[in-house]
């Protein structure tokens, strides 16, 4: 970054940054979400529903790990989300990309990261795979095993490798130990058949698991890390990475946690490595999409549940929505903090008679259930509910089963008073940017 472009982003507020962005932009300004989401929905058919992507929303997420974590470089998780838009926003900031799959790759390079910003972070590779990213120079990679070892020898002899060890957490939605990692006893016999093989090992990685609840989960994984290092010193080796993996809640609800949890991070990682000349990433993905992203649906039908039917239980309305389990809303999907919110304004929502409701998917299976038991004002067919926290993973697992639509995707930036673009590699380039993808609103408040 020029010295120029330091001093001028040091005087650009959220406020002004987005009316940056308005100057140049030649998308329509909407002075509330509210009237955004009314507007988008009314031209699309009643079984489209659609996502909408808060890059504001991502640009403070990006501060937040930038102020909380100034010495841990992230790469963003591409199955998180694969959204172009975003891949290209994250381009600008001068972000790293984690990639699992030759796809996903692709999708970084093509988004306008160079190979070399891009860790292969999959310990089981194809042959393909490992020539395609020798071809771009993606020379980062993960293994776990003897095998992959021998694998990457015979396709990639000159990669610079990363040792995943597992991460013992018990308190983890997704425990991906299960499939991933090695243990720390069975380092050493790796480390050994890499050195036979004359194979470029420079550091270690872990993942605590997807919504990691615990923070000794990391702190005690970071020591079994300083552990290898010293480990790979019998064998010439002199480590200077370490990849705390992700793990990272995305919700607005859970910032405070964010907080608490990066300053035992960086506790740890000052106690085992802070005499060492060592490199820090993370490969974060839920963590900055989460919140980022919400989806609309349409009622498409009603039912008020009889009295016989309610006699087991307290619900009295039932909705059918154009999204469910087979779309947008995986299992487990609750824990990344999903609610819904009513299109209504609070006046009209106090009026309305409230219901303790259930709300269906669209497809004709019993097991399509969005959610089972939520407070909701009286709604009706044609009505609209956001669905907040929906960024992560959400696109990548839909499927169309009975022909249902996949959503749509669109852009937002809604105007973020508590930004400061300080940090910002340049400020020119991402308004120009944010200005020709994305819709502008001013206000982000939905309902009360």
């Amino acid at each position: 970054m020029s010295e120029t472009n330091k001093s001028n982003n040091l005087e650009i507020d959220g406020e002004k940054f987005f009316e940056l962005i308005l100057t140049k932009s030649r998308q329509k300004c909407y002075s509330t979400y509210n009237k955004y989401i009314i507007d988008a929905a009314s031209h699309l058919a009643e079984d489209q529903s659609f996502y909408t992507i808060d890059l504001a929303d991502v640009l403070w997420k990006a501060q937040l790990w930038k102020q909380n974590f100034p010495n841990v470089v992230p790469y963003y998780a591409v199955k998180a989300n694969s959204d172009p838009v975003l891949l290209r926003l994250f381009v600008l900031l001068g972000y790293g990309f984690d990639c699992s799959t030759e796809g996903e790759i692709r999708l970084a390079i093509k988004a306008g990261a160079d190979g070399k910003n891009v860790i292969f972070a999959h310990t089981v590779k194809t042959t393909k795979a490992l020539h395609y990213a020798s071809f771009i120079g993606c020379d980062l990679m993960t293994f776990d095993s003897k095998e992959e070892l021998l694998k990457i020898h015979h396709h990639f002899p000159k990669a610079r490798l990363i040792l995943r060890l597992k991460s013992a957490s018990t308190q983890s939605v997704y425990n991906l130990s299960l499939k991933f990692g090695c243990e720390v006893s069975d380092a050493e016999d790796l480390l050994l058949t890499a050195k036979e093989m004359d194979l470029n090992v420079i550091g270690v990685s872990f993942h605590v698991g997807a919504l990691c609840e615990d923070p000794k989960t990391f702190t005690s994984t970071i020591e079994d890390c300083r552990t290898v290092f010293e480990m790979a010193k019998k064998f010439g080796y002199v480590f200077t990475h370490v990849d705390i993996g992700a793990g990272f809640f995305g919700s607005k609800e859970r910032e405070g946690y964010f907080y608490e949890l990066s300053e035992k991070i960086n506790k740890s990682l000052d106690d085992n490595f802070s005499f060492l000349n060592t490199d820090f990433i993370a490969e974060p993905g839920c963590y900055y999409v989460g919140s980022a992203v919400s989806l609309t649906t349409t009622i498409l039908g009603k039912r008020n549940t009889s009295k016989l039917e309610n006699e087991n239980n307290d619900i009295e309305r039932e909705y059918f929505v154009n999204d469910g389990f087979y779309g947008s809303f995986f299992e487990h999907k609750e824990m990344y903090d999903v609610k819904p919110k009513p299109v209504i304004d609070a006046i009209e929502s106090s009026h309305r008679p409230h219901y303790l409701s259930r709300v269906w998917g669209q497809t004709c299976c019993s097991e399509d259930l969005v959610y089972d038991s939520c407070d909701l004002p009286d709604l009706e067919v044609g009505d609209l509910i956001v669905w907040e926290n929906m960024g992560a993973y959400s696109r990548g697992v839909c499927s169309t089963f009975t022909e249902v639509p996949m959503p749509t995707t669109k852009h937002v930036f809604v105007k973020n008073n508590k930004l400061s673009l300080s940090w910002v590699p340049n400020v020119e380039a991402l308004s120009d940017y944010i200005a020709v993808v994305a819709d502008l609103v001013e206000n982000e408040e939905i309902v009360k």
